[in-house]
């Protein structure tokens, strides 16, 4: 089904949990007692199954059989591919942003994409956990046969797309944060977990103390 992102998390923080090593239950746990809108990519829903939303670009990932338990997820199934019963936008490049909240660029990956999706849903901080973006396994390990493995010359290549997304979202006043240690993305600034989901509750209590 096409779907249009409603500006549904406006000046909030949010965050991207992908599935790169550094990914693990302590960082969702801390994701999660902060109460902020959540997005999954692929296998790490399964650390996070509260998360707002999860992400996956590849159709074969949501049809393999190893996910028939993704009827147990509540909250909304995005991609950027026809998949029956995920809410799809529309593929409109690989490289740079697309302002249309109906659509993504796709960056190679579903991280980029996720991003995309915080940004059209008003997010005004994004925080990204498990971005390693280095040829080294997942948090899980192998995908099950025959989803494929990235290869390590495709981190390259992603991170030069990671380029041309980071100025633009800079401008349209999004402020991405890599709270992934030791990751390879340099494009972002990057920060501290524990730190910047305490600026998020800050925020969120000065909203909540102005007067109605």
């Amino acid at each position: 089904m096409k779907w249009t992102v409603p500006r549904m998390w406006e000046g909030q923080t949010a965050a991207v949990l992908a599935s790169g090593p550094s990914m693990s239950q302590e960082v969702c746990d801390q994701v999660r007692a902060a109460g902020i809108p959540t997005i999954a990519i692929n296998e790490t829903w399964r650390l996070a199954p509260w998360a707002t939303m999860l992400y996956a670009a590849d159709p074969e990932w949501w049809l393999h059989p190893s996910n028939c338990a993704l009827q147990l997820f509540g909250g909304l199934k995005v991609s950027c591919m026809p998949v029956r019963g995920v809410r799809q936008l529309r593929n409109t490049g690989t490289e740079g942003f697309d302002p249309d909240p109906g659509a993504v660029r796709t960056g190679g990956n579903s991280g980029y994409q996720a991003i995309h999706v915080a940004a059209h849903a008003g997010a005004a901080r994004v925080l990204l956990c498990g971005f390693d973006m280095q040829g080294a396994d997942h948090w899980h390990g192998k995908h099950p046969a025959p989803l494929r493995e990235t290869a390590p010359e495709l981190y390259v290549r992603w991170l030069k797309r990671f380029d041309t997304l980071a100025p633009v979202l800079a401008d349209r006043g999004v402020d991405v944060v890599n709270c992934t240690p030791h990751s390879a993305l340099r494009c972002f600034r990057m920060g501290d977990l524990e730190t910047e989901l305490a600026k998020s509750n800050e925020h969120a209590a000065a909203c909540a103390a102005l007067p109605a």
